[in-house]
């Protein structure tokens, strides 16, 4: 349990970070953590029930493009997140594919940092 909420804060802190680097990708209100917190919720569960069937998906389009359509699958499940926070009103606004695109390459980088940091990720040996 302690390791769920340790990953639901570390993924609300990487998308604080998100909408502060990345022009185009908003939490409303800005200043409420409970807001990215719910994000966050809603971020983990699509990456996992979305995001394994969108990769098996694709998979034929990452082996032609050597892994890089993995990138514009990210995107669009960031943009997938950013329309289903509205349709909830949880408040993520993502304005468009390059706003998409920087924010999963962002979110991606931030929230292994901040797993390194934490713990939760462990580096191999």
């Amino acid at each position: 349990m302690i390791r769920l909420l340790l990953s639901i804060v570390t993924t609300a802190i990487a998308l604080f970070l998100v909408t502060r680097v990345v022009p185009g990708v908003d939490v409303t209100p800005p200043d409420d953590p409970w807001a990215f917190i719910w994000v966050a919720l809603l971020f983990m569960v699509v990456n996992a029930v979305v995001s394994p069937l969108a990769h098996a998906l694709g998979t034929p389009l990452k082996i032609l493009t050597l892994g890089l359509f993995s990138l514009v699958i990210n995107a669009l499940l960031f943009m997938f997140t950013g329309w289903l926070s509205g349709v909830l009103g949880l408040g993520l606004s993502v304005d468009g594919f390059v706003a998409g695109l920087l924010g999963a390459v962002v979110m991606g980088v931030a929230t292994w940092a901040l797993g390194l940091l934490t713990g939760a990720v462990t580096p191999r040996r």
